[in-house]
């Protein structure tokens, strides 16, 4: 899930018919002349991802618990309560779009065209506000996660093993896009958790701790 959430979310991500800079009417518009099935089969695949992306990260914490000692594991605690946030972040923002475009395209009965389209910009804002809080939660989240995953009885006795820290330097970048306002540090973190799941895979990686070689 590690190597293949981040994958199946963007694919899903990148079929979504409203690019990431349009907010408000003019979103709402491209939701109304979209295509649905495009639309379900885009949210289908992000919240795939979503949930594999996420709950890997929360397994990862979890596997790292049996060998942390008690600052670590309360890290990981608080990490994991910080994962389950953005991980609803997430599911909330694409649920609300989803609404606005079922709003505009199928509508309500008894309601005017006029009256959906209210509604669905009240959607599309209040789901575009939700997504604002997602650096913070996400990024806190994976700070945690990576200090605690080399710091104390999980201090790397192998250089590759240091990989475990990136998701806090992920976590750093992207809480930086409330001052940069740089993309790109999304895709830094969407993509941090990649190589640890492609080195656990390919077994030159182990949890720290585990007996397995």
């Amino acid at each position: 899930m590690l190597a293949l959430g981040p994958i199946v979310m963007m694919v899903g991500f990148m079929m979504w018919p409203v690019p990431d800079d349009v907010v408000g009417q003019a979103a709402v518009d491209i939701l109304k002349d979209a295509d649905m099935n495009m639309i379900l089969v885009s949210g289908f695949l992000t919240g795939t991802g979503v949930l594999m992306m996420f709950g890997s990260l929360f397994l990862l914490s979890q596997d790292l618990m049996a060998n942390s000692g008690k600052m670590q594991r309360d890290m990981l605690l608080m990490s994991r309560m910080g994962v389950m946030f953005a991980f609803t972040v997430f599911y909330l923002f694409f649920a609300t779009s989803m609404e606005s475009a079922w709003l505009v395209q199928e509508g309500r009965e008894g309601f005017t065209p006029e009256e959906d389209n209210d509604v669905a910009l009240t959607v599309t804002n209040i789901g575009n506000h939700i997504w604002g809080s997602m650096p913070l939660a996400w990024g806190t989240a994976l700070i945690l996660l990576g200090a605690a995953s080399v710091t104390g009885n999980n201090t790397p006795k192998e250089t590759i093993e240091w990989v475990y820290a990136l998701p806090a330097v992920a976590g750093l970048c992207l809480m930086s896009t409330y001052l940069t306002d740089l993309d790109v540090f999304f895709f830094v973190a969407l993509f941090c958790g990649l190589p640890i799941g492609i080195m656990l895979l390919t077994g030159h990686l182990k949890i720290p701790g585990s007996e397995s070689e």
